[in-house]
């Protein structure tokens, strides 16, 4: 038994270990999430009577794919990065846990209305996991490009608590209405808000990153 213990921590520790078990996960929780937005993409035609729900999946999808894409794209550029694999790896569970209710928030057929959510819990929810993984890459390795990826971060973790503390006042000042016209106007801008701002978080960081030359 102390044997077993022992290998689990080497391979904790060991970043392939780890870039396998995230990929792993990820591929498993995207499988997962297409088969619960089915109903909202198919068929395409569908689409339009369900806007607000298709950008709300749009959303978590853009994130988590761009999100993967980016992962790997650190670990090949800045050799080491994720030494502290342990917390990197809940970070990780934290940020693929909120994308899957996301897709189960754009998925729900209105039994359970769990859009407002998004705006008010899970986006500044997932800029402060993003915020914290930068944190723990630039502690772990002196390098000015990791500290500018962290302040990012943190700019772009005060604007969505920003939009989710304008979305708890828009629905206060409406006497919290979940259904109706202007609830679905009122969810479809907030929508394309948290839209926008995770693709131009996303612009802005690859920008960054790309700028940046590799460190081994």
């Amino acid at each position: 038994m102390p044997n077993s213990f022992s290998k689990l921590e080497e391979n904790l520790e060991h970043p392939e270990f780890f870039k396998l078990g995230i990929t792993i996960i990820y591929a498993i929780v995207i499988a997962l999430s297409i088969d619960a937005s089915k109903p909202i993409f198919i068929p395409f035609y569908s689409i339009p009577a369900n806007f607000l729900n298709a950008i709300i999946l749009f959303y978590g999808y853009f994130f988590i794919i761009t999100g993967w894409i980016e992962y790997h794209f650190l670990t090949q550029k800045f050799d080491g990065i994720n030494r502290a694999v342990l917390a990197t790896f809940v970070i990780e569970l934290g940020i693929l846990f909120l994308f899957y209710y996301v897709i189960t928030a754009g998925s729900e057929d209105g039994t359970d209305y769990l859009i407002p959510d998004v705006f008010l819990f899970v986006t500044p929810l997932l800029f402060l996991l993003l915020t914290l993984k930068d944190m723990y890459n630039a502690s772990n390795h002196n390098n000015r490009n990791l500290l500018s990826y962290r302040n990012l971060s943190r700019n772009f973790l005060f604007i969505s608590i920003i939009i989710s503390l304008s979305y708890l006042a828009e629905t206060y000042a409406t006497g919290f209405q979940s259904f109706g016209a202007f609830a679905f106007y009122r969810d479809l801008i907030f929508a394309f808000l948290i839209l926008t701002l995770i693709v131009i978080y996303r612009i802005v960081r690859w920008r960054e990153i790309n700028s940046t030359p590799a460190i081994s």
